[in-house]
């Protein structure tokens, strides 16, 4: 058992961990995965958008960095151009300092790209980042293949939706979190295969279902009660107090069994959120991997990795953050279109045998920007390994400190939530940047919206409506405002950071805990604590008791 030098806890690395990591030409990790899960998501910015200026054409442009960072920052059409060389930027590896000093200098000086989105793509979708293939979509993040889609993130292959998370294959849907394959619905969760249901859980292959749990291939059912279609749409034509009836839902949800994770043709794999998985532990968020361990978020075709968060087609890597695709890459951040063989680099438009780069395009044999033969790369490496090892870098992901992002603009807040004078204690970077309230000619608390958006007037996209939470003000869209009366929905109360974090508090957190089966105690990991008060059962128990 080890120490985790951050929390102090104790973790495990087994036998098969220490020939993974002998394989990579690593060492084994000082901290936790959970604190290296935490490290990594200190350097992702998702969600906050600031007005900037193109540092090189000077439009107007849309970034992931507060003017606070003093970042170069180009716009994707002039940092993808062959307008400037990041090779200028080179610099000697000075084996008298440590390396993360010299990256972070170099970081400094070379532009980055404004956000993280495929060059090509998009279409009328100008806030969105982490995004590629939409069109009509605005405040989506970590998403793919849409049109029509807003404030929703984690989502793919979907049309028409707002607010919904974790899901693919939506069309006319408000507030679905973790669904696949439904039509015209709201407030889903975990569900597949429905249409024309709302407020459910676990429902599979259902239609016009209201406030139920647990149901497969089911219609006109209202709280797991059968009812004939007239009585069914009398009870839920009358939701005056739709607010009431979705505390009464979450109430009657803790009556029934969960499952303890959720797998589809998964193969000695714990985790959840997967699908079409082998030998993959502790991973969350994925599908179409083999051999992987602490990893979330790979949409497809991963192999042989440990510590990721976001890759596609990749294999062989370890401690990364958004690599697509990839091949042997250790310790680096955002690397896009093919990295091969690279280690701690950042920002990267592919490239081979590169150590300590960033924003290079395509380059091979590169150390800190600087350009070396074969023979002096290998050599060179060699040297900075052993000098690495000597500082006690090497084999550490880039620290907190050194992310270009205030730790409460990541998703690290998020997951593993901090205060601002904890943030600082640790000397990791706190963002007081403030925004501009919105522009409007009139403020109105969100409490006095009218219930009904038959009563909401056009005007109300001239108004700034204040966060019933957050006191926060924001704005409705006309495209919003188009979706709400469509679908009947009232004008939200929240702010959309708000509402995403509530779904959030929706889902489990992204870490496995042993517990035993409620019906009959076999072991299990489950994403469900030991004190928390839900009946957890095994697969096959609650496959026997649903169906």
């Amino acid at each position: 058992m080890l120490n985790c030098n951050q929390c102090k806890t104790q973790f495990q690395i087994i036998t098969e961990d220490k020939a993974f990591y002998k394989k990579m030409d690593v060492p084994p990790p000082k901290l936790c995965p959970d604190c290296r899960f935490q490290r990594r998501l200190s350097w992702r910015n998702e969600r906050n958008l600031y007005p900037d200026e193109c540092n090189l054409c000077g439009k107007n442009i849309l970034s992931l960095f507060s003017p606070e960072s003093k970042r170069k920052v180009y716009c994707q059409q002039c940092w993808w151009s062959d307008k400037w060389d990041p090779m200028e930027y080179g610099q000697d590896y000075d084996f008298k300092r440590p390396f993360f000093d010299q990256f972070a200098e170099l970081m400094s000086k070379v532009p980055i790209y404004n956000l993280q989105n495929a060059f090509q793509g998009l279409e009328n979708s100008e806030y969105v980042n982490f995004t590629s293939d939409a069109k009509n979509c605005y405040l989506i993040f970590a998403a793919n293949y849409l049109e029509d889609c807003m404030y929703s993130s984690y989502i793919w292959e979907s049309k028409d939706i707002l607010d919904c998370s974790y899901s693919t294959k939506l069309e006319l849907c408000y507030e679905c979190l973790d669904c696949d394959s439904l039509y015209n619905c709201k407030f889903l969760q975990n569900s597949k295969n429905c249409s024309d249901c709302i407020l459910g859980y676990e429902l599979r292959n259902c239609k016009n279902c209201f406030g139920c749990v647990n149901l497969s291939d089911k219609e006109y059912y209202y709280f797991n009660e059968k009812l004939d279609e007239d009585e069914y749409m009398k009870r839920i034509g009358n939701l005056d107090e739709f607010n009431k009836i979705k505390n009464k839902f979450y109430k009657f949800l803790l009556d029934f069994p969960k499952r303890y994770v959720h797998q589809i043709n998964c193969e000695n794999t714990t985790g959840d959120g997967l699908k079409n998985c082998k030998n993959c532990h502790s991973c969350f968020d994925g599908y179409g991997g083999e051999d992987l361990k602490w990893m979330i978020n790979f949409p497809g075709e991963v192999k042989d990795c440990f510590d990721i968060s976001g890759c596609a087609k990749m294999e062989q890597g370890i401690e990364c953050h958004a690599v697509f695709p990839g091949y042997h890459v250790r310790f680096s951040n955002s690397n896009l279109n093919n990295s091969r063989y690279v280690t701690y680099c950042t920002f990267l438009d592919g490239g081979e045998e590169l150590f300590g780069c960033i924003g290079t395009k395509k380059a091979k044999y590169c150390v800190l920007n600087k350009q070396y033969t074969k023979e002096e790369y290998e050599e060179l490496i060699t040297r900075i390994t052993k000098h690495m090892q000597s500082t006690g870098e090497w084999g550490e992901f880039f620290p907190h400190y050194m992310s270009p992002f205030g730790y409460n603009e990541t998703v690290a807040q998020e997951h593993f939530p901090l205060e601002k004078a904890d943030v600082l204690k640790k000397g990791w970077k706190w963002s007081d940047y403030e925004k501009l309230p919105p522009k409007a000619d009139k403020r109105i608390s969100a409490s006095r919206l009218p219930d009904d958006i038959k009563d909401i007037p056009d005007d109300i996209l001239n108004w700034a409506i204040e966060c019933e939470d957050s006191k926060k003000p924001f704005k409705v869209t006309d495209q919003e405002l188009s979706f709400y009366r469509k679908m009947s929905l009232p004008i939200p109360h929240f702010h959309p950071d708000v509402r995403h974090l509530n779904r959030l508090k929706l889902r489990n957190p992204r870490k496995l805990f042993d517990r035993k089966c409620d019906k009959c105690s076999s072991a299990i990991k489950t994403t469900y604590s030991p004190d928390r008060p839900e009946r957890v059962y095994c697969e096959e128990c609650y496959l026997k008791t649903v169906y």
